[in-house]
């Protein structure tokens, strides 16, 4: 499943865990830096605008936590007669007073705790609880880990506590991460490298020898410097997050970047501003994420013309790209032209889907 597909099903849960009052807890597995974390802020988020109250993502790492950090800890008390007893402690997951209404506990590197943090967290994940603290029913539980040969000091987990989870493995996806990455503001440069070079960022397992290598995780925090240190120390650090390969890779692609035409060129002449050749598809979807990294409301209509001078497999993917952040484009008084002629190709590539 794929982190769109992920987002989805988090949600329909979420919405019958409410109507239902049947508690669920979700699992979520997939290899490092691949943004589960993320989708799960993302998600909460969006729960937040869709449902007009605060939505809260309390996260606890328990990789770092001891069994009562997840269950309280037991005071001695006595009961009403003055029987001898244990009382416990408010547990820290639990969500405060002035807290939101509604929101997540989010259990992140579930499977790199220790089995008695596992096994405390066993009734939490089951039925919102442990001891004294009990969440309300507006609260889910989500949990995320690494996979068991990713190397990220993952801890084999007990049956008992995974029959209480739904599991859901998470596969890298271009189109997901794209999505995601175009609404956060990732440079347009490293989203089209992303395009160019998938294998690269979204490798299916950890690789054996040591040192930096590359995650979508990692390559976002090589993007975010591309242009705020110099370019001679940018290779050195984007080596020191996703390895000297791929940076060097990285760095040669965008390169292409000081060939292609200015965004205010292809708005001033769209039909006579130079398109980069057939021949370099790095080029090609250097221009076409630049173009649809760009495009405002004002410029959607020259930004359509240009990017219908791409080959059809880059209009189709500029222009998904484009709509996301303008959907002004599909006003263009040439586009319901140009559906006409390319019919076969939007049904084959869902364009206009959604």
């Amino acid at each position: 499943m794929n982190l769109l597909q992920t987002k989805k099903l988090i949600r329909e849960v979420y919405k019958t865990q409410i109507e239902t009052g049947e508690r669920y807890a979700i699992h979520l597995i997939s290899g490092p830096g691949l943004g589960k974390s993320s989708v799960v802020n993302q998600l909460a988020g969006e729960f937040e605008k869709d449902m007009g109250v605060p939505f809260a993502c309390l996260e606890f790492f328990l990789n770092s936590k001891e069994a009562p950090d997840v269950g309280g800890y037991g005071l001695p008390d006595e009961d009403k007669d003055g029987t001898k007893i244990m009382s416990w402690t408010r547990a820290p997951w639990m969500p405060l007073a002035d807290d939101p209404q509604h929101g997540f506990v989010f259990l992140d590197e579930f499977k790199q705790s220790q089995h008695d943090v596992q096994k405390v967290s066993a009734e939490l994940l089951l039925n919102g609880k442990v001891n004294e603290s009990r969440l309300p029913i507006t609260y889910m539980v989500l949990a995320a880990s690494n996979r068991d040969g990713d190397r990220s000091g993952v801890n084999r987990e007990l049956a008992f506590v995974t029959n209480r989870t739904m599991e859901i493995e998470i596969e890298p996806d271009l189109d997901s991460w794209v999505d995601w990455a175009e609404r956060q503001g990732v440079h347009w440069g490293a989203i089209a490298f992303a395009k160019r070079r998938p294998g690269v960022i979204f490798s299916d397992k950890v690789p054996d020898t040591p040192g930096p290598f590359c995650t979508p995780r990692s390559f976002v925090k090589a993007s975010v410097l591309m242009d705020r240190i110099p370019k001679d120390l940018f290779i050195e650090a984007a080596g020191g997050l996703i390895g000297e390969g791929t940076a060097a890779e990285f760095v040669a692609f965008m390169r292409v970047v000081d060939e292609l035409p200015e965004y205010d060129e292809i708005v001033a002449d769209p039909a006579g501003c130079r398109v980069p050749n057939i021949s370099r598809p790095d080029a090609l979807y250097a221009v076409m994420q630049m173009v649809a990294h760009n495009v405002t409301p004002d410029t959607a209509t020259p930004a359509f013309k240009y990017i219908t001078r791409l080959p059809q497999e880059f209009q189709v993917a500029g222009l998904k790209a484009a709509m996301r952040k303008s959907p002004h484009i599909l006003r263009s008084a040439d586009f319901a032209q140009w559906v006409r002629d390319n019919q076969e190709l939007i049904r084959s590539a869902n364009l206009l889907a959604n």
